[in-house]
């Protein structure tokens, strides 16, 4: 009876709002099996295995690094009491707020004459020149450590939740059977912590592949920077697409293997007691190694750039008083809010469909549309680009010129946002609609209240905070978008992201300063958010034991 509550004019808008997501994935897809080009012979003889083969060493080095900082992380300042694990519960978490390419530019900058550390060993041992010429970051090991170091929090804030969620008996069984520290922390908390790692780890290599910024100003060659170069640089389309299925192709591959890895293995323990793990106190000396090494982490991930950043912006503050400054935040603000809130909108009404059909098709769809954000945005800019340009095309072939242009128009690029960031409002508001009983839908429709009234005077009122959760993650993520904002934007259009990405293109570090805290400060939202519902709720429990 519940799934008849959808009439036709709902399916018919669900299949119009699936295809607008669809349609460039099926684009980029179709492009596996175009004819090849000259360039496409090329790239396939000179780079393709180049772009392969950075692509993957990134991955694989980035995953490895990003999960010993976040497991170690994770395990000490939950297992264990020692100086300074109340800060860095919740400083570990900061780096997440800094952009990758932000980070990527702060570095190259440390050891440059405009930079802190050059100034420093300059200054006090004279070394400026010799610094400058030994540290080089700006090849594919750099990259490996600006990831690691910004990709880390993923992995580190979901193993936190799984650790704090393992029950004390499970430890104590196993104590109980002569384990050691290093066997109950391998074959037991390992094991129970292996859904949290493996969510974290799909997270960063997501991540890694979607990375644009620290790629191309470092001088790597990726599959998203050739990508952008293939299309923008030689203008080749068809070569540029090819790649994009490529990369498209390994997104799939991680996100099938991510699945399979869930549903083959699951680690619970039986115990109907569950009791919070408790911290064991250190020895001085291990203390000492734990502070130091959460210390180095912190420093290393968020403490050193924020510094780099505020020494940048006291030589540069007269910039956050340029009239042009004030123009890029309120384009952002303003780009950013009007697509959160129809990206919302939009996952509320798909919410509220897929709860009320039983159709697989409908079902299968809305999967579907569930997994843009893990699509690059490289992918998507190129994927929307050939759809819009036929439909200017056909406009333009019926009235002799398109009576609206869709490419380089906000329309294309709120279609992309809608594409690349409706995954983390759809479940966002899925899982507040799944709080609310089927049966006030019932009761509602037998007053002959419309979907539409449902959803204004009940759903939304009852999951007003998921919704504004959403609409700030959403906000966020769409005011950090560095490659899709840079293709798709209309002709003098900058965002933040954009002017910082020029910014650092023309060598200008000093001056990205006010752009970047003011992204940060932004990003720090969701931070505070996370840090809520995971390290706050830690600290709870154990105040009530």
């Amino acid at each position: 009876m519940f799934a008849k509550l959808l009439d036709c004019k709902d399916q018919i808008f669900l299949f119009l709002i699936i295809s607008i997501v669809i349609i460039p994935i099926i684009t980029v897809i179709s492009y596996i099996f175009s004819p090849s080009t000259q360039l496409w012979g090329h790239l396939a003889n000179n780079l393709l295995i180049e772009y392969l083969f950075n692509t993957f060493v990134i991955l694989i080095f980035v995953g490895i690094i990003s999960i010993i900082l976040g497991v170690s992380c994770a395990w000490l300042v939950t297992m264990y009491k020692f100086p300074g694990k109340d800060i860095f519960k919740w400083l570990l978490v900061m780096p997440i707020a800094i952009p990758t390419y932000v980070s990527a530019y702060i570095y190259a900058g440390l050891v440059e004459p405009s930079g802190f550390l050059f100034d420093s060993i300059e200054n006090t041992l004279g070394l400026g020149k010799e610094l400058y010429g030994l540290i080089d970051l700006r090849n594919i090991y750099g990259v490996i450590f600006i990831l690691s170091i910004c990709l880390y929090p993923y992995i580190y804030l979901l193993t936190y939740s799984s650790f704090k969620e393992q029950s004390n008996c499970a430890v104590e069984v196993g104590k109980s059977l002569g384990l050691n520290k290093k066997e109950l922390f391998s074959r037991i908390s390992i094991p129970l912590a292996r859904p949290g790692i493996i969510a974290g780890l799909s997270l960063v290599m997501m991540e890694t592949l979607a990375e644009f910024g620290t790629m191309d100003y470092y001088g790597i060659s990726t599959f998203t920077t050739g990508i952008y170069r293939t299309w923008f640089a030689f203008g080749d389309d068809t070569s540029a697409l090819h790649l994009a299925s490529i990369l498209l192709t390994f997104v799939f591959i991680l996100i099938i293997l991510e699945k399979y890895s869930r549903g083959r293995s699951k680690y619970t323990h039986t115990s109907q007691k569950s009791k919070p793990v408790k911290p064991i106190s250190m020895s001085m000396r291990k203390g000492i190694y734990a502070f130091l090494w959460c210390s180095l982490i912190s420093l290393l991930g968020f403490i050193i750039p924020i510094i780099q950043l505020f020494l940048w912006l006291m030589e540069t503050y007269s910039h956050l008083f340029e009239n042009t400054f004030v123009k890029i935040i309120m384009n952002t603000v303003t780009i950013a809010a009007l697509s959160s809130v129809l990206i919302v909108l939009i996952s509320i009404y798909a919410s509220y469909v897929n709860r009320s059909t039983n159709n697989f098709y409908t079902k299968f769809s809305l999967r579907i549309f569930s997994i843009g954000y893990s699509i690059p945005g490289v992918v998507i800019a190129v994927g929307i680009i050939i759809p819009i340009t036929l439909i200017d095309n056909f406009q333009a072939s019926i009235f002799g010129s398109p009576i609206f242009y869709l490419s380089g128009s906000f329309v294309a690029l709120i279609i992309a946002y809608l594409v690349r960031f409706s995954t983390i409002s759809f479940n966002a508001t899925e899982s507040g609609l799944s709080k609310i009983k089927n049966n006030i839908d019932l009761t509602a429709k037998s007053f002959g209240f419309s979907n539409f009234k449902i959803l204004k005077n009940i759903h939304i009122p009852m999951m007003k905070t998921t919704v504004i959760t959403s609409f700030i993650l959403v906000f966020v993520d769409i005011v950090k978008e560095l490659p899709a904002t840079l293709i798709l934007r209309p002709f003098n259009f900058d965002t933040l992201a954009i002017h910082i990405y020029e910014l650092a293109s023309s060598e200008q570090l000093s001056l990205i300063a006010s752009p970047a805290l003011m992204l940060i400060i932004i990003g720090l939202i969701p931070v505070i958010i996370l840090i809520k519902k995971t390290v706050n709720d830690g600290n709870e429990n154990e105040i009530r034991d």
